[in-house]
């Protein structure tokens, strides 16, 4: 997509955020950079091939909410859902579940990915510029719906012809959708706890299987309107054993009729949220990416840092908690960084 808006900040200075649309796993490791190895097929792709193309169909939501929505399932975020998700708080402890932007160009981060701040200092004062291309593998951030098309349409069935331009990016279907914000229950899914390890190796598809035992153990499972958080200690293999990239440790596509039953509001982890890579799937750009954003209109919050809040909930033993979080409000936005804060 390409698209660059640029957002004028009144008192700290400049942000401007790329806006570009390549969510595919692109970026190369340095010589020498030790890369997970590639799993081999699931016996089930032929069979999940084929489901898949019988989704796009079946799973689609559009209309739900009438021919002129563009909040998707958000729409379930009602307010009975905040007032219920304000009792979720216990303690009071507030955790942020945002990576730290991302400074240097690593296997994970591409030059564009990198977070690149000016500061501008005089005898009065010092304030600084910011640019990023944050959808990517490392900036913590949510999508919209002209992110992702299909058939020149992105989600409801609304024309990215008539409603997506270099110059007022998008007028439909992007990220002023939230401008309000977010503020409702979200659900932890401790896929590394469940499996027994420190992290998940990447390249390992989490299934429905997987999160329907970590319900049974846990207790809680997610449900319309709100925020699904997958762990998979992605930050903690990071500082061990250094970045890496292609391989992610994500949601394999037999989640996508998991996602269809529970209608959450976001679907979230602390990577890309697609499984990587697809064997069986050549030529299918993200799966999942797909099938939420443009067939379910259920928006994407993605490499989260959830270390902290992990390490609180298995303490606390609390795998549900009070999140929020709010785009910046770029008028014409195909998503915005975001710092989501865990309320316990």
């Amino acid at each position: 997509m390409g698209r660059h808006v640029k957002w004028t900040g009144l008192c700290l200075g400049l942000l401007v955020i790329g806006f570009v649309g390549g969510f595919a796993l692109r970026a190369q490791a340095p010589a020498g950079a030790a890369q997970p190895n590639a799993p081999p097929a699931p016996a089930d792709t032929a069979a999940m091939r084929a489901n898949y193309e019988r989704w796009r169909t079946e799973f689609k939501t559009w209309g739900r909410w009438g021919p002129d929505d563009n909040k998707g399932t958000s729409n379930l975020i009602t307010t009975q859902k905040v007032l219920s998700a304000v009792k979720l708080v216990k303690s009071g402890t507030v955790i942020s579940l945002a990576a730290n932007e991302p400074q240097q160009v690593a296997a994970d981060v591409g030059a564009a990915g990198v977070f690149k701040r000016t500061t501008n200092t005089t005898d009065v004062g010092t304030t600084d510029n910011y640019a990023v291309s944050y959808h990517g593998q490392t900036v913590s951030h949510i999508d919209s719906w002209c992110h992702v098309l299909e058939n020149g349409q992105m989600y409801n069935g609304i024309s990215a012809k008539d409603n997506v331009t270099v110059e007022a990016g998008c007028k439909k279907g992007g990220v002023m959708n939230w401008k309000d914000g977010v503020f409702t229950r979200a659900v932890l899914y401790d896929i590394a706890q469940l499996k027994g390890v420190d992290w998940v190796e990447p390249g390992t598809p989490i299934t429905r299987a997987d999160l329907e035992a970590w319900e049974k153990r846990s207790g809680v499972k997610a449900g319309p309107g709100d925020v699904v958080l997958l762990y998979v200690g992605r930050w903690k293999r990071r500082e061990k054993l250094g970045p890496w990239t292609g391989q992610v440790a994500g949601y394999y596509a037999d989640t996508i009729p998991w996602l269809h039953e529970r209608l959450p509001a976001f679907v979230g982890h602390d990577m890309n949220i697609d499984w990587n890579p697809r064997p069986g799937w050549e030529g299918m750009r993200n799966p999942i990416h797909v099938a939420v954003l443009n067939w379910m209109g259920i928006n994407i919050v993605e490499n989260l840092d959830l270390e902290r809040a992990v390490e609180y909930a298995r303490r606390a033993r609390q795998y549900e908690f009070l999140v929020t979080f709010a785009p910046l409000p770029v008028e014409g936005g195909t998503g915005s960084p975001v710092n989501p804060l865990a309320i316990f």
